[in-house]
């Protein structure tokens, strides 16, 4: 079975909708997945990126972030590592007032029951 990654710009385009094209290739890609023709592999840093060009190029809130990662998360027919971790990190971020990234720090060490030190205060207190 063929495996692809996908560059960020792909989930971008399928989620914002904003250049239909491209996102009736997405969906055509993603259908695929679905069907089981091939695997699509989401590396982490995927996430983060998605995240982060939502957050400062397109400017939207906590809230609608984490629902187009967590539309993402739940589609099983993507291969996400951590995805558990990640839908943790969405919850933490959703409620505190801390940065996805130390979201994922907070979780990972929570799930993994490890300590977290940092010198931001603000981190610890979550």
């Amino acid at each position: 079975m063929r495996k692809i990654i996908v560059d960020t710009n792909v989930f971008l385009r399928f989620l914002l909708e904003d250049i239909p094209s491209q996102k009736k290739e997405a969906e055509k890609l993603f259908r695929k997945a679905q069907k089981g023709s091939i695997e699509i592999i989401v590396p982490q840093i995927i996430i983060f990126e998605i995240e982060f060009i939502s957050r400062k190029y397109y400017r939207f809130s906590v809230a609608e972030i984490s629902s187009k990662i967590k539309s993402l998360l739940n589609a099983e027919y993507f291969q996400i590592s951590e995805r558990l971790l990640f839908l943790k990190s969405l919850e933490i971020y959703q409620s505190k007032n801390i940065s996805f990234v130390d979201s994922f720090l907070v979780s990972f060490a929570e799930l993994e029951g490890f300590e977290l030190f940092s010198f931001d205060k603000k981190l610890l207190k979550t």
